[in-house]
């Protein structure tokens, strides 16, 4: 577990409400127009979620909060001193083969160029033959003047005590930024946000790529906070936790739920119900309003008693019917012939390099029918590098790894690798599968590839769709055994929900790989922990692991 604590303040001058205005903001992609209508006013010390299905343009949404995107139509109103902290799902890094120190004070490009110059010129003037000339000391003094202005020795002073509050001891300040983890990356960025004293802070997916103690970490530091706070979240857990409002977006704008995300799902439950009751009884009276006109319509006297209602119905305004929710994924994993009840057994196993292995499994392990075991540990641990020796039986340093002969393994790449980028998603899936092009299209169908849609390429689709592509060739391969890599890497909420219950559902042994909280303590029953190069193995979900460990989150 991380050691470091920090306190994430904003240090800026309080500033009057509200911090930001949006008004009547709309956004099109393509053509088409993703939504519209959005208002929102934002306030000191708000915790606003954005929820909303994959494609609903949330990310779109926050890039206009930013600046980086213009809306449309409508207005983007922020505080003249407004500061923002803006972590996207991809950090754009000045450069990955930048060391961590200057990336660190690259965070205001102003200061940092003027670190870069007044250091030009202190070599120039102290260290060459010729530099004290006049106008190079000339040249020095004003670069000089102009970073004291700037308060650049206090910024360099800051970036130093805030790289050491954020995990990164001196001697780690010549790493460069390729070599740092997903989770450390992560760290640098908000780091790099907090060192320019921001009044709010923009999040798009923040714990993409953070393993569970780093999303825990994280968790804590912005409960902690006294910043304003806008996010857009895949992990209910999170969004549970650090926000006290949550924001539906869709096609007609915001639908605004004064709670947390738990809470948002009840009352969005009550709402639809609520709308759906008073439209049935309005389209009720309607109805008979209309047969008392149509029924005397063509009586005289009854024709001041039909008037009076045609004029009441033209005035009566009408209750729109409640928007249904967006298609569902539908799909689950064919049933096959039961397995035996012992499907895997490892002895004595190492894996990884063979001068180094990355972890070892002591005694003999039996994998049963039943289980469904969740990996878990800090990046870099090897969870990947288990699932794949496992099925290939490569990387194994010393011991044995043993199949039953009825079991077949189907596998989901977490980066999705095994996709060919140049076929459509037809072609793709049908080369995995001796299904026929029915079957095929049935459950492409099933996982919301309709008509035109499964001769998209495969290089032209997002992360989730990519995802639902590879869950496709799972359930065409006729598997009886699963190995998952964070299987719910880019889908949204909902789909998260759907996917937890096949894989809950499914009459095989499974091995996941996965950050996400939720679906570890939906799905499993057993939790294997790789840490300090051992495999440690405990029973329960993911939930009663951290319970046996004494840790909260």
């Amino acid at each position: 577990m991380t050691k470091y604590k920090i306190k994430l303040r904003s240090n800026s001058a309080p500033l009057k409400n509200p911090l930001l205005i949006l008004s009547g903001v709309s956004k099109s992609f393509s053509n088409r127009e993703i939504f519209s209508g959005v208002d929102l006013m934002v306030q000191q010390k708000d915790r606003i979620a954005i929820v909303g299905p994959n494609g609903t343009g949330k990310s779109a949404l926050l890039k206009m909060i930013v600046g980086t995107v213009d809306c449309d139509e409508g207005s983007v109103d922020r505080n003249k001193n407004l500061k923002i902290g803006y972590l996207p799902q991809e950090t754009n890094w000045g450069s990955l083969d930048n060391e961590i120190i200057t990336e660190m004070k690259s965070a205001d490009n102003e200061i940092f160029d003027l670190i870069n110059k007044k250091k030009e010129y202190e070599h120039l003037v102290f260290e060459t033959k010729d530099g004290d000339s006049e106008e190079n000391v000339n040249k020095y003094e004003k670069v000089v003047q102009k970073y004291e202005k700037n308060k650049g020795y206090k910024y360099e002073i800051s970036t130093e005590k805030i790289l050491r509050e954020f995990g990164f001891p001196e001697k780690d300040w010549k790493r460069t930024v390729r070599s740092l983890s997903g989770g450390e990356r992560t760290r640098l960025a908000l780091a790099k946000i907090v060192l320019c004293q921001p009044n709010i802070l923009i999040l798009d997916e923040p714990t993409n790529h953070l393993d569970l103690e780093t999303i825990i970490w994280l968790e804590n530091v912005l409960v902690d906070s006294d910043m304003t706070i806008i996010a857009v979240s895949h992990d209910e857990y999170f969004l549970n936790l650090v926000f006290d409002k949550t924001f539906e977006l869709t096609k007609n704008g915001l639908e605004k739920y004064y709670c947390n995300y738990s809470g948002y799902l009840e009352e969005k439950k009550k709402r639809r119900e609520g709308e759906e009751a008073i439209y049935k009884k309005q389209e009720k009276y309607l109805g008979k309003q209309q047969e008392f006109i149509d029924r005397f319509r063509a009586k005289a006297t009854k024709a001041k008693a039909v008037q009076s209602r045609i004029k009441m119905l033209d005035k009566i305004e009408k209750v729109e019917k409640g928007e249904k929710d967006g298609k569902k994924i539908r799909i689950k994993f064919d049933e096959f012939p039961r397995l035996p009840h012992r499907v895997l057994e490892i002895e004595d196993l190492a894996f990884g390099k063979k001068d180094m292995p990355l972890a070892t499994f002591k005694g003999k392990w039996e994998i049963e029918k039943e289980d469904k075991i969740g990996i878990i540990g800090q990046n870099g641990a090897g969870k990947s590098t288990l699932l794949k020796t496992l099925i290939s039986k490569k990387e194994v340093t010393q011991g044995k790894i043993e199949f039953s002969n009825e079991v077949k393994v189907g596998y989901y790449a977490q980066a999705h690798e095994d996709l060919d980028p140049n076929k459509t998603i037809l072609e793709e899936v049908e080369s995995k599968t001796d299904d026929n092009e029915n079957k095929v299209r049935s459950i492409l169908g099933a996982l919301l590839f309709s008509g035109q849609d499964v001769y998209k390429l495969i290089s032209e689709l997002s992360g989730g769709e990519r995802a639902r592509v590879a869950i496709a060739e799972l359930i065409l391969g006729h598997v009886n055994m699963l190995f998952l890599d964070e299987p719910t890497n880019h889908l949204d909420l909902e789909s998260k929900s759907i996917i937890a219950g096949v894989l809950k559902n499914f009459n095989g042994p499974i091995m996941i790989v996965s950050h996400d909280r939720y679906i570890l303590d939906e799905v499993c029953s057993v939790i294997w922990e790789i840490e300090n190069g051992k495999v440690t193995k405990y029973l329960g979900n993911y939930s009663d692991h951290r319970q046996k460990k004494g840790k909260k989150g």
